[in-house]
């Protein structure tokens, strides 16, 4: 095995302490499955060893095992040797496994001209033996953000989701699920975020047998000689009657041993080895009383967390009922009020249609006394006293809470979760509207929509409709005498404040039934604020046939019109499998990106450094990598590419992406992988996510999976396109930008939001031959138009 440097690695002798000790952890670590032609390197790095030992003095440390298979280009085989393990710049840190070995048949062999020779036909493995200081983990699911609170060394994953059924508390039977892995299992994860903390010790090369070795029969009477039948004690070692006659103890010192019957050695050793050490009776009786006073604290916690529950949920409902009395109180004033108002102007009405009786029934004499009369009418209601307005006026919407409520110890000392954060403050409906029930979201819009109005003896509805319909449901569901907050033991729907609700469901109807995938797409469109006939941002987005899925959403303005992605293509035709693609990729091969990369590097009489070639990818690989950097558009000047963007370090939408991008000058790559397909494109100008196009014919889109490199041609145009050549137009729609969306071409690749709603239509500005608007030309990328974005990666290429 080549290091680099044989200062930091040294083959063991197998017949030394240390390869044995090795050998034994190996084949326990193995758990009985055999390996053989095993060989051992001793990483010596005296700044490491300083560092690590600085770093986990007086904290636990484990030996762990990393498969070289698995480490990324920052930590090949060779540099962990020289300068110990390189952790990811994103702060989230690196797995090592502890206990029993996973081996893994598909990885390659690292052997080299230096390395020993193996045994033919079996399957190599290197690993790297190292001592890492977890000290006190902290436990985190699987899928979690690798976060570690103040005050831990490490994290360990669970090997089950802790919260199994998303109600936010571990329960007891979630807690004994997460502890409840026996023996045989002996795997656990730990992840560290500080590289001093993990110390590379050896590296292990072993063949994988699918067999155990057979046992070398030695009652041949030609191999008496070499039949181990005595033993040693004091070298502990086997010894055979050539060692006695003419080899190790055949002379010097090794020849005054006492030697006795290996029989006798065996029997004495298997008889010791049944007994019971005190030292691990011991040990293990401390790690009860331990796992005892976790049992007894978890019952605690458990008993304390229901009790303040329980009180948590009584005050609420107090408070609950008592506002909902108060406001029952200030309804029936302000209806109290109202009705009599209301009776006022039926008086004023009633009197006004009685003298129009009168003016019509009778004659001049008569009305004229009437007429007198019904003055002295009038007068009597202009003189009548209400008190209604000074009710008024002291009616206040005045109710607040008082005090709030706050988790805290009796002792004082701060709470060990994050719960706790400021968000206290006046709540104002009319600047806010994110309620957290739909009700209360409506009926904030309904308070910021304006006061009331009066026309005539008529009023405008004090709610919207929909707040009407909402009320009725809350109504007909919940009353202040059955009023129950606490939660079911299966909470299919949420509930606050009383008032149960369904999440939004995109993919669904108002009656819960899946929409087929004509309305899927409609609904996919709307939700990307696109029109449903594909004019490119010209239309509005139309509101779905299906109630409570979409509403019509407001026209956009001229001057926003070209910030509105392409939309994407109807996903009723079936996912296309990377084979089946694969056929239609073979009818291209003059496009072939290994053929286009190979000949530009035959042109070259300069060879790239590995650091410039995607040197750290993970979606490609080395050799993926050298057909991209051989397909960039260069002559002489060798460019190198910088990772300034991925899914891995960043935020998984197109904001963070524009972040990242936003200093990025020179041309870029952009690399996608979604499922079996890899693929991407190459933009020769600055990313401006301001709706402007342009790029030039330099740029391309290329697909791994498939081998090929599309170029642009541009020959396809819609109405935002510039005319070409002209000398205030836009030249080319190689590439485009907006707020929420980075697209190559018109349509032909298209990144949207969070990336979960991608899409892609090849044969638009970029072209092999396909036809247009056809299967393949959708599928080609990503085996169907519309797709999500698993990772992306996005490299600034300087020359």
């Amino acid at each position: 095995m080549s290091t680099g440097n044989d200062d930091f690695a040294v083959l063991l002798d197998k017949e030394s302490d240390a390869y044995k000790e090795v050998v034994y952890a190996l084949k326990m670590g193995l758990n009985g499955h055999p390996a053989s032609d095993i060989h051992v390197w001793l990483v010596d790095n005296p700044q490491a060893n300083i560092s690590f030992d600085r770093r986990t003095q007086g904290v636990l440390t484990l030996d762990c095992w990393t498969d070289c298979g698995s480490l990324d280009a920052n930590n090949q085989m060779d540099d962990v040797c020289r300068r110990g393990f390189l952790l990811p710049a994103s702060g989230e840190g690196m797995s090592f496994y502890h206990g029993n070995i996973k081996l893994d048949d598909s990885v390659e062999s690292f052997m080299d001209a230096d390395t020993p020779e193996s045994t033919s036909g079996k399957q190599q493995h290197f690993y790297i033996f190292s001592k890492v200081g977890v000290g006190r983990p902290y436990i985190i699911d699987p899928n979690s953000p690798c976060s570690k609170p103040e005050g831990y060394d490490s994290l360990y994953l669970s090997k089950k989701s802790l919260d199994r059924d998303d109600d936010g508390i571990i329960s007891a039977e979630e807690y004994e699920q997460a502890v409840g892995d026996g023996a045989e299992k002996y795997e656990h994860q730990y992840v560290i975020t500080d590289p001093s903390q993990a110390l590379p010790q050896f590296v292990v090369r072993f063949a994988a047998d699918l067999e155990p070795p057979k046992e070398e029969d030695l009652q041949d009477p030609l191999k008496i000689y070499d039949r181990h039948d005595f033993f040693d004690p004091q070298l502990y070692r086997p010894v055979s009657l050539r060692d006695k006659m003419i080899g190790s103890h055949s002379m010097g010192e090794a020849a005054t041993h006492k030697l006795v019957s290996l029989q006798d050695a065996y029997d004495k050793c298997v008889k010791e080895s049944k007994k019971v050490d005190p030292l691990i009776t011991q040990k293990k009786h401390r790690i009860m009383e331990e796992l005892n006073k976790i049992d007894n604290k978890m019952r605690d916690i458990n008993l304390n967390f229901a009790t303040v529950e329980e009180r948590l949920y009584n005050t609420l409902k107090e408070n609950l009922a008592t506002l909902k009395e108060e406001v029952n109180c200030k309804t029936k004033i302000l209806l109290s009020t109202e009705l009599e108002y209301r009776r006022q102007l039926e008086e004023i009405d009633n009197s006004e249609e009685w003298l129009d009786r009168q003016r019509d029934d009778m004659g001049p004499t008569g009305f004229l006394q009437a007429f007198k009369l019904h003055t002295g009418v009038r007068s009597k209601m202009c003189q009548q006293i209400s008190a209604e307005t000074s009710i008024l006026d002291d009616l206040h919407a005045n109710l607040a809470i008082e005090g709030g409520i706050r988790i805290v110890s009796e002792n004082g000392d701060p709470l060990l979760s994050e719960t706790q954060r400021s968000g206290g403050g006046v709540f104002d409906p009319k600047n806010n509207n994110q309620g957290t029930t739909e009700l209360r979201q409506q009926l904030f819009a309904d308070a910021s929509a304006g006061a009331t109005t009066t026309t005539g003896n008529t009023k405008r509805n004090l709610v919207s409709s929909a707040s009407a319909d909402m009320l009725t449901k809350a109504h007909q569901v919940n009353n202040i005498k059955n009023l129950s907050l606490k939660p079911p033991s299966s909470t299919p729907l949420s509930s606050v404040g009383g008032m149960t609700y369904a999440p939004p469901n995109f993919l669904a109807t108002s009656d819960g039934k899946m929409m087929d995938n004509e309305a899927w797409t409609q609904s996919l469109q709307t939700s990307m604020g696109v029109g449903a006939n594909g004019n490119m941002g010209n239309t509005a987005p139309a509101a779905l046939n299906s109630p409570g899925v979409y509403t019509a959403a407001p026209p956009l303005s001229p001057s926003h019109a070209n910030l509105v992605p392409p939309s994407p293509v109807n996903v009723k035709a079936s996912y296309q499998p990377a084979r089946a693609m694969a056929a239609v990729a073979a009818h291209y091969t003059q496009f072939s990106l290994s053929e286009l990369a190979l000949r530009k590097q035959r042109q070259l009489t300069k060879t790239p450094s590995e650091q410039a070639i995607f040197r750290g990818s993970a979606i490609v690989g080395p050799a993926d990598a050298k057909k991209l950097y051989y397909s960039i558009p260069f002559i002489n000047t060798l460019p190198s590419t910088n990772l300034v963007y991925s899914t891995r370090m960043h935020e998984r939408n197109i904001k963070a992406m524009e972040k990242c991008l936003l200093n990025v000058m020179s041309p870029s790559m952009v690399i996608v992988r979604s499922g079996e397909y890899v693929f991407g494109g190459y933009a020769t100008d600055q990313w401006k996510f301001d709706g402007s196009r342009g790029g030039n014919p330099k740029g391309f889109i290329f697909s791994i999976t498939l081998d090929c490199k599309i170029p642009y041609h541009g020959r396809q145009k819609d109405s935002q396109s510039g005319v070409l050549g002209g000398s205030a137009g836009r030249k080319h729609d190689a590439m485009w930008s907006g707020p929420d969306f980075l697209s190559f071409g018109i349509k032909d690749l298209c990144l949207r939001g969070d990336f979960r709603m991608c899409s892609s239509e090849l044969e638009c500005s970029y072209s092999i031959g396909m036809g247009m608007g056809g299967t393949e030309a959708k599928s080609f990328l990503a085996g169907s138009s519309v797709f999500v974005a698993d990772e992306i990666e996005v490299w600034s290429v300087q020359s």
